[in-house]
């Protein structure tokens, strides 16, 4: 007996187990029996050319070389039947039948005819088989099969709905096809009768392997489990079989060795039961530990009602337990339309992840699976539209109708394992359990901003009820000053026209109507600012609130907001608005305050210019034009326009200031009361639920944006 030999029956074997395994996960799938029934002609071929190896006689050689040849036949047109049905093309079933059929024919020829092994002859490991004229057509259907199989994988490498793990799979079955070309050299080899290295029988045992290993799927942690029941069934076998030999051999008598084998069957049945679960929970115990913790930790979410400390007590405790590399989670914003980055660990700068719409392909297909996946299931052309920092590896969405929507992605584990089936079970658990949390921290959240709102709204329905009621008295007040102010600067005209001479003579009087005409001016002014001041808190604390949103056309907003800037100042000869948009584009909001806000920006950047021109030398200011730009565009769910004057800016220092009440960069002499800003800000975040941000350099001027959200169409 060579080395051979036993090398054979193991191949065997491994080709037997390995057909009843991928039968055993689904006996119903084409792609499993095809490959069962490849593994099994495989199989035959081995398990007879071992027994050709050990035969002492020639004639009993040829007879196990002539049944390896059964497995021979059949091989190359069941391995074109899994390929056919891996890549889901449709099989030409009459030709199948035919090469069947012809592959039955040779197999009767080979027993009866000689027409492909006509004898055997001695090597230093066993007989070989020599073969006869027709076998050359062997090898010439293998290499036929093989390219045609490599032209199915290739077609199938272009379908736009491949998924990642579906790319990689055929990726290493097409390198396993690559692999059995030797068997192509050694059928040729064979027919020349030159010196067999069995090359072919590690190629064949090589192809099986990584086809099982791409189909399966299986993790390192199965791999491990299928083995070691494989090892402890064949080590209860092997007792069993061995004890019944031993009865048999000592007391002669089959039935005494026939109840023993039953005993040693039905018990061995429970041994093997009880220690391949026992080997489970052993591979499986540090699996199990953090499923627990992750179990245990989601029935704990519920007490916390911070969003943010949700977030990072839930990223803490999956990087801790599941050892993952990154995790980011994403929540949909208040319109549902967009989906925001609102937590990464370990922490990523904001401008390296970029927010999802509810109609990208990424969130469309979370939407349609419903539960967690990993990412090797999507198709390439969601895989690559997907931007992020790390590589994700299991995506846990949290889509529900009446609770919080969003996502959770993780990278890999830091030791390098996939997340496998018990992985997914758990993380639907925590889907739900996450999504149960994170609406009840929203919740608490837009209730404690809801508590916030009334609460504003009574401070400045009291502001504007104290408003309306002292409003009457200081404007009393102010008109007596006004009138005072203007008396008083009216007799000073009056005696510095008529006794002009006499203020001339004495430079003490002079000096003292310079001083009284300053007095009366800065009065006037204060007055003014002071009237400026009381008209923007009642017109605040008055505006209609009340008023319904509505969808109107954003070049009115600009043309009525043009004419009271009209009004306001004598604009320079050179000043120009530029609208950057169609004049049908429509914004969505509260039209009054809208307009009002857009007055207020388009003034503040008209003295900005005009406040950069005076600053400029007298031969650059021939050169500088005061101009204003108003862009818009639309996104998925907002409406953003921008007013950018070329002004004088903002210094650094004032930026943090520039909503703040009461706070001005104009000139006293502007009369700038410095709530302008504040209140735009405010009627546009809290009453137009939209925002308002600014961009400024000093001295190169300042952008202030709109964004708006779009009147909801569904």
């Amino acid at each position: 007996m060579t080395l051979f030999a036993p090398v054979y029956f193991i191949f065997a074997a491994f080709c037997a187990l390995t057909a009843f395994l991928v039968l055993s996960r689904r006996s119903k799938s084409a792609v499993n029996v095809s490959f069962s029934l490849l593994c099994i002609a495989c199989g035959i071929y081995f398990f007879a050319f071992a027994n050709m190896f050990i035969s002492h006689e020639a004639q009993k050689a040829l007879i196990w070389g002539k049944i390896s040849f059964i497995g021979t036949a059949f091989a190359a047109i069941l391995l074109l039947r899994f390929i056919y049905a891996y890549t889901k093309t449709i099989a030409p079933r009459k030709i199948f039948i035919s090469f069947y059929l012809l592959s039955v024919a040779a197999a009767v020829l080979c027993f009866y005819a000689n027409l492909f092994y006509k004898s055997v002859s001695p090597h230093y490991f066993g007989y070989y088989p020599q073969t006869s004229s027709l076998y050359i057509l062997i090898p010439v259907q293998l290499a036929a099969f093989l390219l045609l199989s490599l032209k199915k994988l290739k077609e199938y490498l272009r379908k736009p709905d491949l998924t990642a793990f579906r790319h990689q799979q055929i990726l290493k079955i097409r390198n396993a096809l690559l692999i059995l070309f030797v068997l192509v050299v050694e059928h040729i080899l064979i027919i020349l009768n030159a010196p067999v290295y069995h090359l072919g029988a590690f190629a064949i045992t090589a192809f099986i392997a990584i086809s099982v290993w791409a189909l399966g799927r299986y993790t390192l942690t199965d791999v491990k489990i299928i083995l070691t029941r494989t090892f402890i069934l064949l080590f209860i076998i092997s007792a069993i079989f061995s004890f019944s030999y031993l009865a048999w051999l000592y007391t002669n008598i089959w039935f005494v060795s026939a109840i023993i084998t039953f005993i040693l069957a039905v018990t061995g049945t429970y041994v093997y039961r009880a220690i391949v679960e026992k080997t489970a929970q052993l591979f499986l115990a540090q699996q199990q530990k953090y499923h627990n913790t992750l179990i245990q930790a989601a029935s704990g979410m519920a007490s916390e009602h911070e969003l943010n400390r949700l977030l990072k007590m839930m990223s803490l405790l999956l990087i801790r337990s599941v050892k993952v590399k990154n995790i980011a989670v994403f929540i949909g914003n208040e319109s549902g339309k967009l989906y925001e980055c609102m937590h990464t660990r370990p922490a990523i700068n904001d401008e390296m992840i970029f927010p999802y719409s509810s109609a990208h392909p990424f969130v469309t297909f979370m939407k349609n699976k419903g539960s967690p996946f990993v990412a090797a299931d999507m198709p390439l052309y969601i895989t690559n539209s997907v931007e992020l920092p790390f590589k994700p590896s299991l995506i846990v969405p949290f889509f529900y109708d009446n609770g919080a929507s969003g996502f959770v992605v993780f990278g890999q584990k830091k030791d390098g394992k996939s997340f496998d089936r018990e992985d997914i079970n758990v993380f639907k658990t925590l889907s739900r359990q996450t999504s149960l949390a994170i609406e009840n921290c929203l919740f608490f959240e837009e209730f404690k901003h809801a508590q916030e709102k009334i609460f504003a709204a009574e401070k400045l329905a009291s502001v504007g009820g104290l408003a309306d009621g002292i409003a009457h008295q200081i404007n009393n007040r102010l008109n007596q000053f006004s009138m005072i102010s203007a008396e008083l600067k009216l007799e000073i005209e009056d005696f510095s026209q008529s006794d002009a001479a006499l203020i001339e003579s004495s430079q003490s009087l002079k000096k003292t109507f310079s001083y009284i005409t300053e007095m009366s001016q800065k009065l006037e002014e204060n007055i003014r600012r002071t009237d400026a001041v009381i008209k923007g808190i009642l017109n605040y604390a008055r505006s209609d609130k009340s008023g319904e949103a509505s969808e109107f056309p954003l070049k009115e907003v600009f043309d009525l907001a043009m004419e009271l800037l009209k009004l306001k100042h004598k604009l320079h000869k050179d000043f120009k608005l530029e609208l950057r948009f169609k004049d049908d584009d429509k914004i969505y909001g509260i039209r009054s305050q809208i307009i009002e806000s857009v007055y207020n920006v388009l003034d503040n950047a008209y003295e900005a210019s005009i406040d950069k021109m005076e600053s400029l030398e007298d031969d650059e200011k021939l050169k500088y034009t005061p101009s204003i730009k108003v862009e818009l565009k639309y996104t998925e769910d907002k409406a953003i326009f921008s007013i950018k004057d070329n002004g004088i800016g903002i210094k650094e220092e004032n930026k943090v200031k520039i909503f703040a009440p009461f706070f001005t960069t104009k000139s006293s002499y502007k009369s700038g009361t410095g709530i302008g800003l504040y209140i735009v800000k405010r009627m546009i975040e809290e009453n137009n639920n939209g925002r308002l941000l600014f961009e400024s350099k000093y001295g190169q001027g300042t952008k202030i944006i709109f964004e708006l959200p779009l009147k909801d169409r569904e």
